[in-house]
């Protein structure tokens, strides 16, 4: 009996040790940063402190950052997602379509990332701008976050899904040749799009958000490139779709357009298109059968191999 319990216990201890092993072989190399960093820390930071918060809502962004929302060690997968609250381009929805979508990421395995990105204040091409750069941090720091650098993601929605539809297109974007980064690939790997603002062009164009990215009067080309179903082609990443049939805010055009172009070169996208008339749901409960899209994401993300 002593001999098959010196045996059972050496056994045990081997498995044990196989399982640590295991465990910390999947854990970052360097420390994780735990609050805000910015963006475009190689720049100087101007107007530090015009940045407020009023009614729930960021404004004024000058310095564009991101807060990480890290998973838990036994649930981590690699996967990264990248966060873009709505707002028009004039504020960010931070907690509802920010906070509390980095939270239901990060439950499942996945690293978030919620994006204060430059809005009205500097105009087009500077969120652009932030957002690739955004992706591209993500990846730069891949090996020592714990990231898979072929699962970083990227969610937007309303304006917030107009930035993370134009990462997904328009990933090659030549705007700013001195970024030290720029050698590092702003192409996500799937896209989530919620009641996305998609063109600037005709009825469907929301023209709050035109008016804040472009100005007042902006040319028409600079007004075609930014209606994005324009600028889908070959390469564009897997897209899942939420919108409401009867969306006030956002015409559900917008997605329509948008998926008509995605699915000539994604078979693995899908549109949801909901009987709401909600804009700006984000996560919240009890909303009829809108409220139900992280579920069918949870679905959809698991097919991609996103999640398990």
């Amino acid at each position: 009996m002593a001999v098959i319990n010196r045996v059972f216990l050496f056994v045990c201890c081997l498995f044990c040790i196989g399982v640590t092993t295991q465990v910390f072989a999947e854990q970052p190399s360097t420390p994780r940063p735990v609050g805000a960093f910015y963006l475009w820390n190689e720049k100087p930071l101007v107007n530090p402190d015009r940045e407020h918060v009023k009614d729930q809502r960021v404004y004024s962004v000058d310095n564009a950052s991101m807060a990480p929302y890290w998973p838990e060690a036994s649930k981590a997968n690699g996967a990264a997602i990248v966060i873009f609250p709505g707002g028009g381009y004039v504020r960010l929805a931070i907690n509802h379509e920010g906070h509390d979508i980095a939270k239901w990421f990060a439950a499942r395995g996945v690293a978030a990332f919620v994006v204060k990105y430059r809005m009205q204040e500097h105009g087009f091409p500077a969120p652009l701008l932030d957002g690739l750069r955004a992706v591209r941090q993500v990846r730069q720091h891949a090996a020592e976050w714990g990231i898979d650098p072929a699962k970083v993601g990227v969610i937007g929605f309303s304006a917030g899904g107009h930035l993370a539809a134009s990462v997904a297109t328009r990933f090659d974007f030549a705007g700013d040749n001195n970024d030290p980064l720029a050698d590092i690939s702003a192409r996500p790997d799937f896209a989530i799009l919620g009641y996305p603002v998609i063109t600037l062009e005709g009825s469907d164009a929301h023209a709050g958000s035109r008016k804040a990215l472009l100005g007042d009067h902006p040319e028409p080309q600079l007004v075609s490139d930014n209606s994005l179903q324009k600028q889908v082609k070959a390469g564009v990443p897997p897209v899942f779709m939420l919108h409401g049939v009867g969306d006030q805010a956002v015409p559900v055009g917008n997605s329509l357009m948008f998926f008509a172009e995605v699915q000539k070169y994604s078979k693995q996208s899908e549109l949801h298109v909901y009987n709401s008339a909600i804009h700006g749901v984000g996560m919240i409960q009890g909303q009829g059968t809108v409220s139900s899209w992280p579920q069918a994401l949870e679905l959809w993300l698991s097919a991609l191999q996103i999640i398990k």
